[in-house]
């Protein structure tokens, strides 16, 4: 044994940069039936000249079978080796063997036959027999000097270039994840960023390796690492904090360049702070509104539009589970609590594959992960809300709770309304976010969470509903679990719930009294699996099923003295499936690829009756025939095909690039409405035997070029979307409680088309300014009049605005003081107006224009926003600002819709504005 580790030791000193193998090697024969090692080891070293140096207790129980014919020594080693720690080098006239050690050098790197001259050199610098790394630490506290070993030595010279190295980055203070954060080494120059739940894969030459990583607002960390296969390496990060009087920071620099999705607002934290507070509240949903291509149908409309889309063609998801209706407060506040809030994705286009259900858009916002180490929390408080949110640890590194609330207490905003009839409205409403997360361990994470909310209302202007006691509700939750399979593929499980409802309750009149309700409740489960081959090359796929439940709606007698009927809507049951393949791929520095393709299947399920038509007559009470009865459980129609997407990015230079999209969508859920944005009382329907799916096919086209170092990017995305089966009413239609909606629906073709031009700048002067041009026509055409609108000609929907501009911008003056300004102007959207009145036999009747002729006062309005914030000592009990809001800085009468009435013989017009005056909010906002 002595001389076995002389000899080795003498070969470290001799040879630092690599040991000369034989020039010429000897062979060996010999055949050999479960013979033990050591038996022939000796005969070898009688057929050759020589030396085999190692440890008897090694190959005690190595036992060689074979036949070797002129073999040479090297290539019978490998053989008998290839199930076994043992490792061999042929220096000179020895052999020496090692154990779960290996013996690196030049000359056995460059004969391989598979590695390139530059490779050779990253594996053999540094790489010597054993642990021996000059001038780095043996200490683990030491985490930027310490070299962390990645995969099995052994498998060092297994016949391949390079190795994965897989992990996830975490902020060192509470354990949540760095998604977006840079994991790269210099030479030779290789890149990756994290997901969203903080996974990162890099694939490098094996050797010795120093791996920066880098997130904006956090302190740039190295590791040493020693790369010999496939391995896991978890990155903590620190929080960054820097004490200067002014500096600026750049993030996510040329991402709108280099990412091969187009027509995707990814909305940061910091933005939030820009956008100047909306009645004290700070409002994802307004923010979404200010990006290019979204817009509001107006003031005090709930839901938003999407490149001409409806308010119900964009699917919003709260950590995957679905919300549908996302506003609060007549749509002047969202649903989700900002606090609580880690991440806003808008898919306007590009829509990645694992996403469907939906024409327009995708809006995508997941909750904080809380603190796993300390208690944490923030929240404000305003005239109109007040609001808070904690993270609290439960296990500590392992399990932890974020609960945030928020709720409005005055009636003040609405005593402060132009109009009288809102004046005497009363509203209020309340929401709560919950998640828990547990990590099992590196590879198994599970997260549950819950979002419910409530609003109640006292309407005193609704025509139909005067004087109603009202409210809706969201209530959703999911349950996720994450798992790791090896370094080069993620999972994701997911169940979810969502319920979305109303109740309206009339007692004014006795006589008259009545409740009313609606609900619709949804159940999903899916899966999605990622599959990385290096940092350039991801595929992924998955399934996923949903389970529709809908109450279109009862009416109900209220009190004994009530004579109001009972009306009962049989509910809508429908069962959407789908499965999905996508490919991403980095062919080189100038050309990346994504393409998709989801298959979906919709089938409308019973109990259901279904009502049958004369097949050349319109669908009429007149024209019914007779109706087919399915019982529970029952498929009554089924709808499938495939949803395809496509995008490709090419690199005109660093700093600028061309994108093209292509996708097709599909929808199976709709709102029945005769408004053009959203409205609590909207009733949601399913596809059926007479009511068809919704079809998009959009094509779009982008050029993205960033300027001065990234600070100011510039994009203009031009799009044409295709679309079939539109959902719109025959004149008169009511669909509230209707037992026979079909014959009152009308489908047809659409289209929409626009341009989208952005400036963002970021530094001291940050913000954006963009401007939209977008168009959307319907075409409802039938064989009959009752089903033809506008003779059948193309002409505007009600939500089509053909010009946008927005503009956001933020100073900040001095480190604590800051000021943003928000401005908009749209185009008026489109109405049907009466343009005369007449009598008919002793009645009087209004003709109308025809449908959207007209449009209300074109839309424009400035906010104004001050923010104030407290010293930056770090060593403080809880850090605050002040901020200060002015809402319709100019007290402009934005109309919201007019109406007309007859007045002695004449039409006489009224609009309804619902905030005709500047409206100030002070609101103080702490974090502790």
């Amino acid at each position: 044994m002595n001389k076995l580790y002389s000899i080795l030791f003498i070969l470290v000193l001799v040879c630092p940069l690599g040991l000369l193998a034989q020039s010429s090697e000897p062979t060996i024969t010999g055949i050999y039936n479960n013979t033990p090692a050591t038996d022939v080891f000796a005969s070898w070293e009688e057929q050759t000249s020589l030396q085999f140096f190692y440890q008897r207790e090694w190959v005690d129980s190595l036992k060689v079978s074979g036949t070797f014919e002129q073999t040479l020594i090297s290539e019978a080693l490998k053989s008998i080796f290839s199930n076994s720690t043992l490792n061999f080098l042929i220096y000179e006239n020895r052999v020496i063997l090692t154990n779960n050690a290996v013996i690196v050098t030049e000359t056995a790197l460059i004969t391989s036959g598979t590695k390139q001259p530059e490779e050779v050199e990253t594996i053999r610098k540094g790489l010597v027999f054993g642990r021996e790394y000059l001038n780095q630490t043996q200490d683990q506290s030491d985490l930027e000097n310490f070299v962390f070993e990645i995969g099995n030595r052994t498998q060092l010279n297994s016949g391949t270039a390079t190795a994965t190295i897989a992990g996830y980055v975490k902020t060192q203070e509470s354990d949540e994840p760095v998604a977006g954060a840079l994991v790269y080494i210099q030479n030779p120059l290789k890149a990756t960023t994290s997901d969203e739940s903080g996974f990162y894969t890099i694939n490098l030459p094996k050797g010795k390796h120093q791996l920066m990583i880098q997130y904006v607002g956090m302190k740039t960390t190295q590791r040493n690492v020693v790369l010999f296969s496939n391995g896991k390496l978890n990155v903590k990060m620190d929080v960054d904090v820097i004490a200067l009087q002014e500096i600026t920071i750049e993030s996510d620099r040329d991402e709108n360049v280099k990412d091969v999705q187009m027509g995707v607002n990814k909305i940061k934290i910091e933005e939030i702070k820009t956008v100047p507070i909306v009645l004290g509240e700070s409002d994802i949903l307004k923010i979404a509104t200010t990006k290019a291509g979204v817009q509001t149908v107006g003031e005090g409309a709930a839901g938003f539009n999407v490149r001409g889309g409806k308010a119900d063609q964009n699917l919003v998801l709260f950590n995957d589970a679905p919300v549908y209706n996302p506003s609060h407060f007549f749509g002047f506040f969202s649903v989700f609590n900002a606090d609580a809030v880690s991440s806003m994705d808008l898919y306007k286009s590009g829509i990645p594959a694992k996403y469907g259900g939906r024409l327009s858009s995708i809006f995508s916002i997941n909750s904080k992960e809380a603190n796993k180490k300390e208690f944490h929390g923030q929240g404000g408080i305003s005239p109109i809300t007040s609001r808070l949110t904690l993270e609290i640890p439960l296990i500590e590194d392992k399990t932890s709770l974020l609960i945030g609330g928020r709720t409005t207490y005055s009636n003040w905003v609405l005593s402060r309304a132009k109009s009288a009839s809102f004046r005497e409205n009363k509203v209020s409403f309340f929401d709560v976010i919950t998640r828990v997360d547990h990590e099992i361990n590196d590879n198994n994470s599970l997260t549950f969470s819950s979002y419910i909310s409530n609003d109640k209302f006292r309407l005193n202007s609704d025509t139909l509903f005067s004087f109603s006691d009202f409210g809706f509700h969201n209530i959703n939750g999911a349950m996720a679990w994450n798992h790791r399979f090896g370094n080069n593929m993620d999972g994701k499980f997911s169940a979810t719930y969502a319920r979305y409802g109303y109740e309206l309750t009339y007692d004014e009149s006795l006589p008259n009294a009545f409740t009313q309700d609606f609900d619709t409740n949804e159940t999903s489960i899916k899966g999605d699996l990622e599959y990385y081959i290096g940092e350039t090359h991801k595929f992924s796929f998955g399934a996923s099923m949903k389970h529709y439940q809908i109450n279109p709606g009862s009416k109900k007698p209220l009190g004994g003295e009530s004579i109001i009927l009972p009306e009962i809507v049989p509910e809508d049951q429908g069962l959407e499936s789908a499965i999905y393949f996508s490919d991403k791929y980095e062919y080189n520095e100038q050309l990346s690829l994504y393409g998709g393709i989801r298959y979906v299947m919709f089938n409308a399920l019973g109990p259901a009756t279904v009502y049958n038509y004369e097949p050349v007559l319109p669908k009429n009470g007149d024209t019914r025939t007779d109706s087919s009865t399915y019982s529970a459980g029952n498929i009554i129609k089924t709808y499938h095909g495939p949803e395809w997407r496509f995008s490709a990015r090419y690199a005109l230079d660093n700093a600028s690039s061309l994108k093209l999209g292509l996708s097709r969508t599909r929808q199976y859920i709709h709102t029945l409405s005769n408004s053009a944005s959203l409205s609590p009382t909207d009733t949601w329907r399913l596809s059926g035997p007479n009511l068809k799916p919704q079809v998009a096919d959009q094509v779009s086209l982008g050029y993205y070029r960033n300027f001065s170092r990234g600070t100011i990017e510039v994009s203009v995305e031009g799009y044409y979307k295709k679309l079939q089966n539109l959902v719109d009413f025959k004149t008169g239609s009511t669909f509230l409680l209707n037992q026979n909606v079909e014959q009152v629906i009308l489908q047809g073709p659409g289209k929409s088309y626009g341009l989208e031009f952005s400036v963002n700048k970021s530094g001291r002067l940050n913000g954006w300014i963009n401007y939209a041009y977008a168009r959307t026509y319907i075409k409802l055409d039938g064989d009959f009049a009752e089903e033809r609108v506008n003779e059948g000609q193309f002409f505007p929907t009600a939500y089509d605005k053909p010009h946008t501009v927005n503009l956001v911008a933020n100073y900040k003056l001095t480190r604590r003081l800051s000021f943003s300004v928000n401005a908009t102007y749209s185009t008026g959207r489109p109405v049907t107006v009466p343009v005369a009145a007449f009598n008919f036999k002793g009645a009087q009747n209004i003709h109308f224009s025809d449908r959207n002729a007209f449009r209300i006062p074109d839309y424009f309005r400035v906010d104004l926003g001050i923010n104030l914030e407290g010293n930056h000592k770090i060593q403080k009990l809880a850090h605050s600002f002040w901020s200060l809001s002015i809402y319709n800085l100019t007290g402009r009468d934005n109309p919201f819709s007019v109406f007309f009435d007859v007045k002695n013989g004449e039409v006489v017009g009224s609009q309804l504005i619902v905030f005709g005056n500047p409206i100030p909010t002070l609101s103080y906002n702490f974090k502790f």
